[in-house]
């Protein structure tokens, strides 16, 4: 409220004054003892003076902005503002000093006596002697202020120099009340005369009494502080002897110049009063000195030079350029107190310091700077300098630990979590993550981090699972950025493992509670602007994880999480009732749905909601049929693909229905139920009216599922019912289109599906009749030959189906052997159709194009071997992957709906499962050579019951179906290691045979087929465009060098080296061998050139004796190398030791011509390619010196072959001429010795 306005009188105008300067040279007021300013009584009184005087107060008025500075012309205004302050203390003083007198006065005298002695106990004895001399010298202090004074007004004039100071020098300090040094020195002297009139003994008590009383160190103290008084003293004698001269100089080069009015020095001098930093500490040692609180006052100091060439940013994530570091305002906010406060911008190593700041607003801007710097981190918008120096200090490490800190609850702010949240998905690079939405035809496989410590993995959901059910149950409490930025970085979660879905499993109800049931719908139209629609990412995420786990699928089911999401299929066929952009949302919602109960379909759960919700599914159906037939212009793309997953769940309903005992609970769906709906009748309509090829492909993939099912539950085999389809269907145009798109030229993933979904209806329609002419059928199979390499899930099926649709009875030998190269082809998820392949194939009569069948020693044949190549395509039984074809066979062993990615370990053994290895085919071998750990023996049934050898004929009866009559490269190399295997089942034998039985490789069927293969092996390689070349193709070319060193890892690992298998297999070589021939010729191999040094020295050098035993001629050699024979004999041997060797088993006759005419051509051609074909002339080199060792103990017969040897023809030729070259050679290499032994050859 105003008040009156009073009128003040006014005073004339009053000249202004020069202002005071300030005391401090640091810009700040100097600390005033509080015996030195005026009281707040006196103050107040002063100022209750001044307003009546008509005077401004303290505090009234304009604050002065320049700080005042004073002159030595004008000394009498700080002479007058001392008298005043003087005044104010004097009152106190003399205030107080009444005060005590009157308590003195009022004591009697022994009470005086009493306060005296307590005094000296305390202060000492001289504590009354120095009380009188301060009262007597401050009782002299005014007299003499006066004479000061009347001695300043009178005589200043005179006391100014022509420099315009005074003699004695200005003042530096106010004037004191009382001179206490007077006192102080005083006391000074008058103890040093009684330390003087003191004998020694006396002074030792005296220093003893005073170390007691104020502790041990006194004595040091006091020395110390007197050498520093001393010190000081001698200096400001040096500073006073210097200032006379510099002012005797001045006074010289002003000479006549008038005088200059100079500033008083601001500087005052140390008092006892007012100590320094270091003084105060010795007296509050528990008081922190915090010096670096001023740092701010302190001018900027340069850059570093690591701070200056580390890469800057600006707060967008930008780099800054030098010039723009250097040049930027700093009103922009990137100046701060780092290690370059001159320089615009922060390092990598400021950002993540600042992001830990605790000022909130400081925090989100730096984590917000970090998460711009880390999504063009991402982007790869940064140089490789500036890639560096952010691995350098892990930048995206240490956002990965701050996002995960604040999850775990260590912030509360809103913002700061929002912040977190963003800088947590970007370092996660989360913006990456489009691939999650890609499901289409079937679940994706388990995707883990390529870098789990920089990956989602890399959170301890554990830990920040309570904190994250707090924040995304808070409805409406953070943006739509955050809650969806948090559910993306769940849903990658559940493409790690089940194990990380079974762990975030318990956030879902209160997700779905917070952002889905919650959450009104249809919108009204009363509804706001902005409305809060139910989340799509929180119902992606309910599919993802019910996808990844049927445990996770279970536990939601009996908490009824699913029941409350049917709403959104109800109004997904609403037409009327909403805007156009809330019935796409709605049928992307009920998309969402759709989907999830299609997962929970593949684990035959929840089925029974056809039953309890079927007017639900009935108006869908409705709506469906109404939206193929009315619309002209086509459909969009959320309309396709919403009619899409419903008939995928309707696939699911009739593969559930087929095998009521197959669902969870039981019973849950009966194929009656499923035939009163006619949903085949839905999906034929689809075929009439829709021109869509994904459409098209799901609706015959829907009676694929359905003509199962009747073949199975229907009256005989459901004749009557296919029947009527083959009829509904001819009225359709789905022949024609099928022809059209074969002759095209279009490779698109839908047209593939829609060829094999057709092919496989043709297939399950037989022998009712046909769906598709023959000449379709000749079409498809003409443009997609049987390749191994098809690398498509699609073309694997449409090849599987022909394979199917050619089988005749009995099967030829190139279509057996195309069946077990197709098993080759398939992938993690074609389980069922690899195992109805193997059985057609073990179920055939084979024994026309395999004779060998029928001297089994067992009654079932190939089918001996059936469980043991099951458990290559299934290892587990119990715990399946879900088909990528629904199969009522595996509903109830279906674990989750994700395959788990393959992980590669090289030094173990490869596993078992899909896809196959090219070596698959000998896998009962393997199983037998680890038949004690065996999983595949122990997963046999009870009444299994088979012989090892009986398990080695069908496996090479197998075997020779495989690879036929052509072998490639590799293929030569798998055969020589699978014979290996063979031999090597005798290895670790520790007890003798039975009776009547012989080692393996010993028996008459084994034997003979062996040496079928061996007769493939001898033989050169033929160029053909054969199934193995595909195969080899496949694994990334072949490759001659090492080639039973490459093929026989997958067996082996890279922790056990072919090189120990071999070394194991010579040992058994030559201890039951007997000098077998094909046991021999499986040594070869490793003799050619290709392979290392150190398998020709294990067997020339270590195992000589075996050589005499090795009688092979040049056509029982094995050829596995392209080079055919001749990589045995080039390139030429090099190593000394190998070479001598070879001389050696010559020389000793160890190997002869007759007997090992391998060997002794291998000999003789490295050692030829030496002596005719080296360089080396020197006595002592290896080349003279073997052809030295040759000439004097080798026999005729050797050294005429050495030199009639023709390299190219890899014979003994008589040459003439080559020979007389050679025999000049000799001459020149060892003399005329040499000459005359060759002369006569």
């Amino acid at each position: 409220m105003l008040k009156d306005i009073v009128e003040r009188p006014s005073k004339p105008p009053v000249a202004p004054s020069a202002p005071v300067p300030s005391s401090s040279s640091s810009g700040f007021p100097l600390a005033v003892h509080r015996s030195q300013r005026p009281s707040a009584f006196a103050k107040a009184r002063h100022s209750q003076a001044a307003r009546a005087a008509g005077e401004q107060a303290a505090g009234q008025g304009k604050a002065v902005d320049v700080p005042p500075t004073l002159h030595t012309s004008q000394p009498h205004r700080a002479h007058s503002n001392s008298i005043d302050k003087l005044s104010e203390v004097e009152e106190v003083r003399r205030s107080v000093q009444d005060e005590n007198a009157r308590r003195v006065e009022g004591m009697t005298q022994i009470e005086r006596d009493g306060e005296v002695e307590e005094l000296k106990e305390r202060f000492g004895s001289g504590i009354v002697e120095l009380m009188r001399k301060r009262k007597e010298a401050r009782e002299s202090t005014p007299a003499s202020g006066r004479l000061q004074q009347e001695h300043g007004q009178g005589g200043a004039a005179d006391q100014v120099t022509q420099g315009g100071m005074s003699e004695s020098g200005p003042s530096s300090r106010p004037f004191e009340i009382g001179d206490t040094q007077d006192i102080i020195d005083q006391v000074s002297v008058e103890n040093r005369r009684k330390v003087d009139s003191m004998n020694q003994l006396e002074r030792e008590q005296e220093v003893e009494e005073l170390e007691e009383r104020f502790g041990g160190n006194l004595m040091d103290a006091l020395r110390k502080r007197a050498q520093a008084k001393a010190s000081q003293d001698k200096g400001k004698e040096k500073e006073k002897e210097k200032q006379q001269v510099s002012d005797r100089e001045i006074s010289l080069q002003v000479g006549s110049q008038p005088p200059i009015s100079r500033p008083v020095s601001n500087k005052r001098p140390p008092h006892r009063d007012d100590p320094s930093l270091s003084e105060l500490k010795q007296f509050f040692p528990s008081v922190p000195s915090e010096p670096s609180k001023l740092a701010w006052l302190q001018p900027v100091s340069s850059s570093s030079a690591d701070s200056s060439t580390s890469p800057r940013f600006d707060l967008s994530g930008n780099i800054l350029s030098s010039s723009e570091q250097n040049e930027l305002p700093q009103h922009l906010g990137l100046h701060h107190h780092g290690s370059s406060p001159d320089l615009a911008g922060y390092t990598m190593q400021e950002i993540t310091h600042l992001c830990r700041s605790t000022v909130p607003s400081q925090k989100i801007t730096m984590m917000n700077t970090l998460s711009r710097v880390i999504s063009r981190y991402h982007q790869g918008a940064y140089s490789e300098v500036v890639i560096t120096e952010i691995d350098k200090h892990e930048g995206i490490k240490r956002s990965i630990e701050l996002g995960v800190e604040i999850l775990a609850g260590l912030s509360r702010g809103i913002s700061v979590i929002e912040s977190g949240v963003d800088l947590l998905y970007e370092a996660l690079n989360g913006s990456s993550w489009s691939w999650m939405n890609g499901e289409q035809d079937e679940p994706m496989e388990f995707t883990p981090d390529r870098n789990q410590d920089l990956g989602v993995s890399s959170i301890p959901f554990e830990d920040v699972l309570p904190r994250l059910k707090e924040l995304l149950s808070i409805e409406d409490g953070f943006s739509n950025q955050t809650v969806n930025q948090l559910m993306l970085i769940i849903r990658r979660a559940t493409f790690l493992s089940k194990d990380s879905c079974e762990s975030l499993c318990p956030l879902i109800p209160a997700i779905l509670k917070a952002h889905i049931i919650s959450r009104p719908w249809p919108p009204s139209s009363t509804s706001s602007t902005n409305p809060q629609y139910p989340s799509v990412e929180a119902m992606r995420l309910l599919r993802d994880i019910t996808t990844s786990s049927r445990a996770c699928a279970e536990e939601l089911l009996g908490q009824g999480v699913y029941e409350s999401t049917l709403r959104f299929v109800v109004t997904a066929t609403w037409v009327n009732d909403m805007t156009p952009e809330a019935q796409q949302y709605g049928q992307e919602l009920a998309l969402e749905v759709l989907g999830t109960y299609t997962s929970l379909g593949r684990y035959g759960s929840s089925s029974n909601v056809v039953t309890s919700s079927s007017e639900i599914w009935r108006l869908l159906g409705q709506w469906v049929n109404g939206k193929l037939s009315t619309t002209q212009n086509g459909l969009f793309n959320v309309e396709r693909d919403f009619i899409k997953a419903y008939f995928s769940l309707l696939e699911i309903w009739i593969t559930c229905a087929i095998d009521p005992h197959r669902t969870t609970p039981e019973h849950d769906l009966t194929w009656a139920q499923v035939g009163a709906l006619k949903w085949e009748d839905e999906a034929v309509h689809v075929i009439r009216q829709s021109t869509n090829n994904m459409l098209l492909a799901q609706a015959v993939a829907t009676l694929c599922a359905w003509a199962k099912g009747i073949k199975i539950n229907g009256v005989k085999n459901g004749e009557a019912e296919r029947a009527l389809l083959l009829d509904a269907l001819k009225d359709t145009r789905l022949g024609q289109m099928i022809d059209k798109i074969v002759n095209e030229v279009n490779t698109e993933q839908s047209v593939r599906t829609l060829l094999a979904n057709s092919l496989r209806l043709h297939r399950l329609l037989l022998p009712t009749g046909q769906l598709l002419p023959d000449q379709i059928i000749d079409s498809i199979r003409a443009r997609f030959a049987f390749s191994v390499q098809s690398g498509d899930r699609k073309t694997t099926h449409i090849q599987y189906e022909l394979l199917l649709l050619s089988i005749t009875s009995p099967p030829t030998a190139d279509w057996l052997s195309s069946a077990l190269h197709a098993l080759q082809a398939f992938q993690a998820g074609d389980e069922p159709l690899a195992l109805e392949l193997l059985d057609v194939v073990l179920k055939s009569d084979l024994r026309s194009g395999l004779p060998e069948i029928s001297k089994l020693s067992h009654t079932d044949g190939l089918q001996v071997i059936r469980p043991l190549l099951q458990y290559q395509i299934l290892p587990n039984v119990d715990v399946v992957v879900s088909p990528c074809q629904p199969s009522h066979l595996y509903l109830k062993a279906t674990s989750s709906l994700r395959q788990v990615a393959q992980v590669h370990n090289e030094e173990k053994p490869a596993l078992p499962g899909l896809p196959l290895g090219p070596d698959w085919i000998w896998s009962p071998l393997n199983e037998l050579l680890r038949s004690g750990t065996s999983e595949a023996i122990q997963q046999t049934p009870n009444d299994w019951q088979v012989s090892e050898v009986t398990l080695v004929q069908a496996t090479l009866i197998l075997a020779k179906a495989y690879y036929g009559s052509q072998l490639h490269e590799l293929d030569r190399a798998r055969i020589v290691f699978g014979l290996m295997k063979v031999h090597m089942l005798e290895h670790g034998q520790t007890s003798s045979n039975a009776v009547n039985e012989v080692e393996v490789f010993r028996d008459g069927l084994v034997s003979e087929i062996m040496h079928e293969f061996m007769g493939s092996l001898v033989k050169p390689e033929e160029t053909d465009t054969s199934l193995t070349i595909e195969a080899e193709s496949k694994e990334g070319g072949s490759s001659g060098a090492l080639g039973l060193e490459k093929i026989s890892t997958p067996f082996l690992g890279t922790g056990v080296p072919f090189y120990q298998f071999y070394q194991d297999f010579l040992e058994l070589y030559e201890s039951i061998s007997f000098s077998d021939k094909l046991f021999t010729q499986l040594l070869i191999p490793v003799f050619s050139m290709e392979y290392p040094r150190d398998y020709r020295k294990l067997i020339w050098v270590d195992h000589c004796s075996s050589l005499k035993n090795i009688r092979l001629t040049l056509k029982d050699i094995p050829l596995i190398s392209s080079e055919g024979i001749r990589s045995y004999f080039k390139p030429y041997e090099e190593d000394k030791e190998i070479l001598t060797t070879y001389a050696r088993a010559l020389i000793s006759g160890q190997i002869t011509k007759e007997q090992n005419s391998f060997l002794y051509a291998l000999a003789v051609n490295h050692l030829a390619a030496l002596f005719w074909l080296g360089l080396e002339e020197d006595r002592d080199s290896t080349r003279v010196g073997i052809l030295i060792m040759i000439l004097l103990n080798g026999k005729d017969g050797v050294i005429k072959d050495l030199l009639d040897w023709n390299f190219i023809e890899l014979s003994f030729a008589d040459n003439e001429e080559e020979t007389k070259k050679r025999k000049e050679l000799v001459k020149t290499l060892t003399g005329d010795r040499g000459r005359k032994r060759v002369e006569g050859l």
